[in-house]
Formats: structure tokens, C-alpha cells, sequence
């Protein structure tokens, strides 16, 4: 059955298998029981009955407070037969841990739930001594195998103390989530340490929580089987569009890496400028400059944005990299191209993804937007920050359907800017190295007059 939690089907590879017993673990504060009452109530959002049984000493009023900040939280819910509140509390637990497991399969009789939350479950076995806690977990478990149900149990672990609890070994499944330290900031992950009887997408997964919930970064796109479209279009530098035999294809990505002040981003905002001259909505997703500063620097190149940007013909998302949380970015930027039927990106700089995630997350996140962009038929642009201290240029092009090179060549007293076309695919291009300028009307590359 499905997790009702978007994009963690897709690392389940189809949702939880019903009847099973789930255990998610974590520290404190890694998300333990946001992800398992996001799953309850989605899920009673659509009809299915559900039950939370929780030992936290905290009356409802309390829980309520606490989860009324997340969007899927609907208290109304309570009411209609769907969601089924059972508090735990000192008392329940005093008559016996037994007596408790006896009034929650009375319940479970009664109530027939199609999911369970049991949050968190350490804290019902806590008084027991290690052999007594371990017969009860296994006599648990082995009970909740009847209920025909998805019984997600959350747990207070760290890894290695998740790895040698009986907990792990009893469940059908145990989902690890972490809040890891990575370039000086806490990324969170999910990783899927054990699923029984079924396979799974392997890894740690990158999610963040926002008011939503729990957002995975790697979202449940529609794979970009869109057509190769033949047809181009301008990017708004002709120079360029000479290089690449007529413009880009419609719908693809190109990829402009670089050295700082080689004119990444005044090639970007002309792609977007030379659209918005024929109607075409655009769309600039900025880590680098805000809307003013993007619409004077346009000013400099002659391409000015103000009245477009005042017709929400252009519209600048402009968002410092110090707050910036990739996973909900992506959802915003998902929303915003849909609502604005926006037709072309540009993107400015991705390079900041590696300061905020390992290197492998920051691939994934940029080939993620690449596919979101793709999946919508939009033309993307996305500039590159390339280390400038390397003789030799180390360009990941994350399979972008393009890929364009800036760098700066000393000749004598001067710096020249260079412009060269590494790939095109599905289109012979320019293979040469070929000078250009920044000036007072755009970019303008010299070519030789064979092209």
C-alpha cells in the first residue's frame, strides 16, 4: 500500500507491503513521527481508517498545537471514524505491559484499521529489564503480523544502536532517517535499511521538513518522455545560435559553465530577455542576484527586464543561498512554472547545491530540476560556477542536452573571454574556440565569416 508520502513510493519501489510491521529510526529530532502521522493522515485524507497509539506523556491539546503547523494535519479528521486517537499513559502501563498489548487488540478488533502508528515505541518497553523487553517486542511484533494492517513503529536509535537491537532483526521493514553534517550544515536523509519480501531503491536520500511535511528531494516525476522536438529556437545571442547550426532544440537543457566574469549570467538573462521580445514567459531562478540587481544589470546589456518583469511576462525567484532548503525549493519551482505556463528557465548558479549537500545529492538535486524542466517541455539554461585554480577544466554537465564552456585566454596586455560548444546532442555544432565581448547591446561573438 501506498506510504502517501511523495516520492518515497518511488524509493519503495511501488509503497509498504500489507500485512508488515515498519520500524522507522532516527536520533532526536530527525522526523520519526512527522513522517509517520504524514502517512496516517494523508492516508484517512482518503478513506482508510487508521489508528495512532502514542506513549508520549502529552495530552491532545498538546499534540494538536504541535501538529496543527503541518499542513496535512486536519483535526477534523478525529471525528469521523477515519483517525483514531489511543494515548498510552502511565497509568495503561502501570497494570502491566500485557494488559496494555490486550486493550490495543481490543481496539484494533474494534476499530479494524487499515494503518497503525505506534510512536514511539522504545518508550512502552522502557521499564522493562533487556530479556523482558526483548519477549515483548518479539511477542509484539509477532501479534501485529495478524492485524492485517501497515503497523509503522517508530524508535529512538542511533545507527549503531539500531543495528544491534532486536527491533531491526523482528521488523519487516526499518527505515533509517539522519540529520548529517555535510560542508557545515545538517542535511537529513532517508535511508531503507531492510524491506522483507520486496526490493528497494538502495542509498541515502535527501528530504527536508517544511509545513508540508516531509519532502523527499528526489520527487515522483513523470520520467521526460517528451518527443526529441526538431524544432529550435533563438537563445537570444545570434553568435550563438551560429555556433549551435540555428539555436537549441526546444525543450532541452544547456549547461554554460565558467569562471566567474566570464558572462554566464548575461547570456542567461539575454536567453530569457530575447523570449520574453516574442511573447514567450519566462522564468530566472537566481542564488546570486535579486530582482533589482538582475534588472539593472540587464540595463548594462541593453536587454532591459523592468517591463517585462511589470507584464509578469519575466518573473525573477530570487533566494539567498544561507536559506535556501533544495527539496522545497524544487516543489515551489514545480508550482510556479505550471501556474505561469512558463516556456523558458534560466538558472544562475547551480553551483551552490555543493555548498549545501555532498557531492552526490548536489548531482542528483541538479539533474532532478533538469528532469522537472524537461518533463514540462520547457527550454533551460543553467550557469556553472567551474574552479578558476585549475589548469584544466573538471565540467560535470549532469546529462544536459548541451553543453557550453566560457573561460578567460591572456593575450599580451589583454583578457579575452572564449566561448566554445563541447556538446550538442543531436546536432553537428561549432568546434571552435571563439572569442566574444561583453558590450553595451549584449553578447557578441566573433566568428569567422564561414559560419
Amino acid at each position: 500500500m501506498r506510504s502517501e508520502i511523495l516520492g518515497l513510493d518511488k524509493i519503495l519501489k511501488g509503497g509498504f507491503p500489507r500485512p508488515s510491521a515498519i520500524l522507522i529510526a532516527g536520533p532526536a529530532g530527525s522526523g520519526k513521527t512527522t513522517i509517520a502521522m504524514q502517512s496516517i493522515f494523508n492516508a484517512s485524507g482518503k478513506k482508510e481508517v487508521c489508528m495512532y497509539v502514542t506513549s508520549l506523556n502529552e495530552p491532545i491539546a498538546m499534540v494538536n498545537n504541535f501538529m496543527s503547523k503541518l499542513s496535512f494535519y486536519n483535526i477534523s479528521l478525529l471525528s469521523t471514524g477515519n483517525m483514531n486517537y489511543i494515548p498510552i499513559g502511565t497509568e495503561t502501563l502501570d497494570k502491566g505491559i500485557y494488559s496494555f498489548m490486550w486493550n490495543l487488540e481490543e481496539s484494533i478488533e474494534k476499530i479494524k484499521p487499515d494503518r497503525i502508528v505506534i510512536d514511539p515505541l522504545t518508550a512502552i518497553g522502557s521499564t522493562l529489564d533487556k530479556e523482558a523487553q526483548r519477549r515483548f517486542y518479539y511477542d509484539l511484533f509477532l501479534r501485529m503480523k495478524k492485524w492485517d494492517a501497515l503497523v509503522i513503529a517508530t524508535a529512538e536509535f542511533t545507527k549503531e544502536e539500531l543495528m544491534t537491537s532486536d527491533l531491526s532483526h523482528i521488523s519487516d521493514g526499518v527505515i533509517y532517517l539522519s540529520n548529517d553534517e555535510a560542508n557545515k550544515r545538517r542535511v537529513r536523509h532517508l535511508e531503507i535499511l531492510k524491506l522483507r519480501g520486496q526490493s528497494y531503491r538502495t542509498g541515502k536520500h535527501p528530504f527536508t521538513i517544511t509545513e508540508e511535511g516531509m519532502i523527499l528531494h528526489k520527487q515522483e516525476l513523470p520520467e521526460p518522455d517528451i518527443p526529441h522536438s526538431t524544432a529550435r529556437i533563438p537563445t537570444g545571442v545570434p553568435g550563438l545560435d551560429s555556433m549551435t547550426k540555428g539555436g537549441i532544440f526546444k525543450g532541452s537543457t544547456m549547461l554554460i559553465s565558467g569562471d566567474g566574469g566570464t558572462g554566464k549570467t548575461s547570456i542567461g538573462t539575454q536567453f530569457i530577455a530575447g523570449g520574453a521580445n516574442s511573447g514567450e514567459k519566462g522564468l530566472i531562478v537566481s542564488f546570486v542576484e535579486s530582482e533589482m540587481q538582475t534588472m539593472n544589470n540587464s540595463r548594462s546589456i541593453g536587454h532591459d527586464l523592468s517591463e517585462h518583469v511589470s507584464s509578469d511576462l519575466v518573473k525573477v525567484l530570487y533566494t539567498n543561498p544561507s536559506e535556501l532548503e533544495a527539496g522545497e525549493h524544487a516543489i515551489k519551482l514545480k508550482a510556479m512554472i505550471k501556474k505561469m505556463d512558463i516556456e523558458r528557465v534560466f538558472v544562475d548558479d547551480i553551483h551552490v547545491f555543493n555548498d549545501l549537500m555532498t557531492k552526490d545529492d548536489a548531482k542528483d538535486h541538479i539533474k532532478l530540476l533538469a528532469d522537472i524542466f524537461r518533463s514540462n517541455g520547457i527550454t533551460t539554461l543553467f550557469a556553472q560556477t567551474t574552479d578558476a585554480s585549475r589548469a584544466i577544466r573538471d565540467v560535470s554537465d549532469y546529462g544536459m542536452d548541451t553543453s557550453v564552456l566560457l573561460a578567460l585566454r591572456e593575450r599580451e596586455d589583454q583578457t579575452e573571454k572564449t566561448i566554445s560548444v563541447l556538446k550538442m546532442r543531436g546536432s553537428a555544432h561549432d568546434t571552435g574556440i571563439r572569442q566574444f565581448e561583453i558590450r553595451d547591446y549584449g553578447i557578441d561573438i566573433i566568428l569567422p565569416s564561414s559560419l
